[in-house]
């Protein structure tokens, strides 16, 4: 780490108490509210730090007698710290207390995870899920369209490829997987950051529940004709990308995601509760 980093890194002091823990006002004790834990303080610290830029994923932090000396806390207390910072998955932490922890990319499956328990504590459907993905991925096609890149179009027929290849074996279940990663490819390579992030999210959510869509029996082969139907429409989507045909590629979508709305009603699956994302194996 530069030094430049090394001195955004250190806390400023006052009198010479850390500023990472803040005078606490007594009237606020006798109310009930109660001041951060500093180990949590240290955390936010340090997430600020990698929001600004200031720390890059890839690089990594200083050794634990660095952090120590340049934070003023306790040994404990950065330990925790560190701990928050790699259960929100932002950092890798080395082995041994001379090894400095890894910053991490943060991750849309992260994000995913977080407002997965969210809305499973609300009782949110798939149905629900799709339905605001259905306002969302119509306008992202579109977009992709109005400036086709060669990157999209091999990235789409790649895992359009890989969906038939899956579908010849009659592994259903590689092709679900491989139209969820068609799906999510799509808000990838979109150039706004806020549309990638709901677009992934969301996608991430509802390929969480897909897997229980297998084990419904009494629906099993409507599940397969709609893999299958789902498989021709990506082919298609991918034909009009590659055009530039924006408007057809926007009413196009919107009608594929309409379809599988009411796929999921008819075959009472749009009740089914979400749940929450995981890391692949």
């Amino acid at each position: 780490m530069n030094t430049k980093k090394k001195r955004h890194l250190a806390l400023a002091t006052d009198g010479g108490t850390s500023a990472v823990a803040p005078r606490v006002n007594p009237s606020f004790s006798r109310v009930g509210i109660r001041a951060p834990k500093l180990s949590h303080l240290v955390a936010e610290r340090l997430r600020a730090m990698i929001a600004a830029g200031e720390l890059r994923p890839g690089d990594t932090l200083p050794s634990e007698a660095e952090l120590l000396r340049q934070f003023n806390v306790s040994r404990p207390i950065m330990r925790e710290a560190l701990r928050v910072l790699e259960a929100e998955s932002l950092i890798r932490l080395g082995r041994g207390a001379r090894a400095g922890a890894m910053l991490l990319t943060p991750s849309i499956l992260t994000a995913a995870k977080y407002g997965g328990l969210y809305l499973a504590t609300q009782g949110t459907t798939l149905g629900e899920i799709h339905q605001v993905r259905t306002l969302l991925e119509p306008s992202l096609a579109a977009s992709l369209a109005s400036r086709t890149k060669k990157d999209l179009v091999k990235d789409l027929e790649d895992w359009s490829n890989v969906q038939r290849e899956a579908l010849s074996r009659k592994d259903y279940a590689g092709a679900i997987s491989a139209v969820n990663q068609f799906h999510q490819c799509m808000g990838k390579h979109s150039e706004n950051s806020a549309l990638r992030l709901l677009a992934g999210m969301l996608n991430d959510i509802s390929a969480a529940a897909y897997p229980r869509l297998l084990l419904s029996r009494p629906n099993q082969k409507a599940i397969w004709e709609r893999t299958e139907q789902s498989i021709e429409a990506h082919a298609q989507f991918v034909k009009l990308i590659t055009a530039g045909k924006a408007v057809q590629v926007e009413t196009f979508w919107r009608k594929y995601m309409q379809d599988t709305a009411d796929f999921l009603v008819k075959n009472s699956l749009a009740n089914l509760p979400v749940d929450i994302p995981r890391s692949p194996d």
